[in-house]
């Protein structure tokens, strides 16, 4: 009888045990979901509050955005603390980095109930975790076309009293009207030239949208020649970013005696003398006319994201932002070309021939100092390498550094050039490039600007319809539609996780 009472108390014993166990082993994997499910809600809000880095936004949207995460998991917020850079807590080490970048450190405790635990006295476990998000801080170069066709939609009217004097009207169709080329010397001094006004307006609201310093801004134009407005150092401040746009006018032609022949006069100050016009026409060389050295824009945008851009492991994303209403038509100087590239295929074709780079007939006719067909590239060393070729290579250069290109094409002249009839050339130039440079360098490989086709460069693709957007380019018909356009931009740029 004493050794079958010591069995059931032995028994009763071991009972203990394995129910303790069995408890823990519960318990404990109740611990490890709880743990993870708790861990995954702070990634979550971590990275929410990240995307909360922008114009406008403070620390109590930053809070709010990752409350409002864990809360919808179903977590008590209570006892939840926030930290960026800008209330850093014990973490400044940690957020405050030089150059700033956009981390959120969120952290909580959260008591886990337990259920056979508690025949051992513990009741709850308390659980702590943190988590650090990041959104991509932005080094942005923005690239606004300054030539001279930026000034053509202002109504001018020639003053009476001169023949190159203009002035400007309230008439959309003034009679008589000023000639496009010298509408920048006049509307430049007003601030009234079109559409750039609106232009730098649209520029102005976009990148008022950025959270400097987290976000940078570099400001570069271009007309025959790319100039740098500000770069991406100084560009961490709203003020000096909206500066610099302000501070870019409309290509004036007749400012210099060497380009004064393509706007028919030449100016000093504002005292204005007509000299003779070169036209391109028969026999006639447009250089140094061409202003859009496309070329020499992304060069400088590479220049100044290799040498002054965060590093991919330091979370920025490198994006270019280009505005144009032309295709690349001009270049920096190189050797043998002087003026820039502008090949001549033929020493003397008569009107008609084929293969030019100008029409040597009716000087209506485009496109100049190109060959005017998108699908033909040419290599550096060939002697048909051209201005939208030099463009080209210059986003195989973008695209290798895992720069996105959004693209904004302007205008009628992004699809209807007035070129040669039969003549081979493409009148929607200017949109198949820009579209290229978007869809190229989105880093998808989807070719979402083509309708059919895997080749860009495949002269049997058929693109999109004209004046569609697709991908990261989008067309602009007219000034109106710049707004909505570069908010969609600053959208994807935003929510855009990493290069």
């Amino acid at each position: 009888m004493q050794r079958s009472g010591q069995i059931v108390v032995l028994f009763a014993l071991m009972l203990v045990v394995l129910l303790a166990f069995t408890g823990l082993a519960l318990d404990g994997a109740r611990l490890y979901m709880a743990r993870n499910r708790l861990q995954h809600a702070l990634d979550g809000a971590a990275l929410a509050a990240a995307n909360q880095f922008r114009i406008g936004r403070t620390m109590t949207h930053i809070r709010q955005a990752a409350l409002d995460v864990l809360n919808a998991q179903g977590f008590n917020v209570a006892l939840v603390q926030v930290y960026t850079c800008d209330d850093p807590g014990p973490y400044a080490s940690e957020l405050c980095t030089n150059p700033r970048r956009k981390l959120v450190r969120v952290e909580t405790t959260v008591e886990v109930p337990m259920t056979f635990m508690r025949i051992l006295g513990w009741n709850n476990v308390s659980l702590r975790a943190s988590t650090t998000g990041e959104a991509a801080s932005v080094d942005l170069v923005l690239i606004i076309d300054s030539s001279e066709s930026m000034a053509y939609d202002t109504p001018m009217v020639l003053a009476s009293s001169s023949p190159i004097v203009c002035i400007p009207t309230n008439s959309p169709n003034p009679n008589p009207a000023c000639p496009r080329p010298q509408r920048p010397h006049f509307c430049n001094l007003t601030d009234q030239c079109m559409p750039m006004r609106q232009v730098r307006q649209a520029a102005l609201d976009f990148t008022a949208q950025m959270y400097y310093p987290y976000d940078r801004v570099a400001v570069i134009s271009f007309d025959r020649r790319a100039h740098l407005h500000l770069d991406l150092v100084n560009g961490d401040n709203l003020t000096a970013v909206q500066n610099a746009i302000r501070g870019i006018q409309v290509y004036d032609q007749s400012l210099s005696r060497d380009t004064a022949v393509c706007a028919g006069m030449f100016c000093s100050g504002e005292n204005c003398q007509p000299v003779m016009q070169k036209i391109p026409g028969t026999g006639v060389d447009p250089r140094p006319c061409p202003s859009s050295n496309v070329a020499g824009a992304l060069r400088l945008a590479y220049n100044i994201l290799a040498t002054q851009g965060r590093r991919d492991e330091e979370g920025a994303l490198w994006a270019v932002v280009m505005l144009s209403d032309a295709s690349p038509n001009a270049t920096d100087p190189i050797e043998g070309f002087p003026e820039g590239l502008c090949p001549r295929y033929n020493s003397n074709p008569p009107p008609g021939s084929s293969d030019p780079t100008w029409y040597w007939g009716d000087p209506s006719y485009r496109p100049f100092c190109q060959d005017g067909d998108f699908e033909e590239r040419h290599l550096s060393n060939s002697s048909r390498y051209d201005a939208e070729d030099a463009a080209l290579d210059m986003l195989d250069v973008l695209k290798e550094a895992k720069v996105v290109i959004f693209s904004i094409g302007y205008g009628n002249l992004m699809h209807n050039l007035n070129v040669l009839p039969g003549g081979g050339r493409d009148r929607n130039l200017g949109e198949k490039f820009m579209r290229y440079a978007a869809d190229y360098t989105d880093g998808d490989n989807q070719k979402a600007c083509l309708q059919s086709g895997n080749d860009w460069f495949d002269p049997w693709a058929v693109w999109k319809p004209q004046g569609e957007s697709c991908s990261n380019y989008f067309y602009a018909p007219d000034a109106d539609a710049l707004q909505m356009i570069f908010r969609e931009i600053a959208r994807r740029i935003f929510t855009r996780i990493s290069r």
